[in-house]
């Protein structure tokens, strides 16, 4: 059976109106928890390629996107997406002037403190213009 894109989206945006003013923070901590066995499973890395290639075949498992690739270097962390299913939901209530959630740019920021010991700046997602499309950006310090 597979989930179909009409309900996810829909079921995305009812959860985030019915935590009203606390979606954010508990957005924050689905991210952690969606990345804790990633966390706990993986082996240390040499280098922040090889933290970029676990990271992305476990979000690749996740299934929530067609298209995934995480770039990493010693400055800057990139995450591009294609065809994602939490920005048809975020598109729902973007569209009722409600602010929206993605618990990817979380866990990225998570995933990134805890397995390559760097602190994690947000800066910024870049649209296409595509529901669905981003580029997700941090710097490392």
């Amino acid at each position: 059976m597979s989930v179909s894109l009409n309900f996810f989206k829909q079921y995305h945006s009812f959860i985030v109106k019915a935590l009203d003013e606390d979606a954010k923070k508990i957005n924050t901590k689905i991210g952690s928890i969606m990345i804790e066995k990633w966390i706990n499973n993986s082996e240390n890395f040499n280098n922040n390629i090889e933290f970029a290639q676990s990271f992305e075949n476990y979000l690749k498992d996740l299934e929530f996107a067609d298209y995934i690739k995480i770039n990493c270097d010693d400055k800057n962390y990139t995450i591009d997406i294609k065809g994602c299913v939490i920005c048809h939901g975020n598109e729902i209530l973007r569209k009722e002037g409600i602010a929206t959630v993605c618990p990817i740019i979380q866990a990225a920021k998570y995933a990134a403190v805890k397995k390559i010991g760097r602190n994690v700046i947000t800066k910024g997602v870049d649209k296409t213009g595509i529901i669905g499309e981003c580029t997700i950006k941090f710097g490392l310090e």
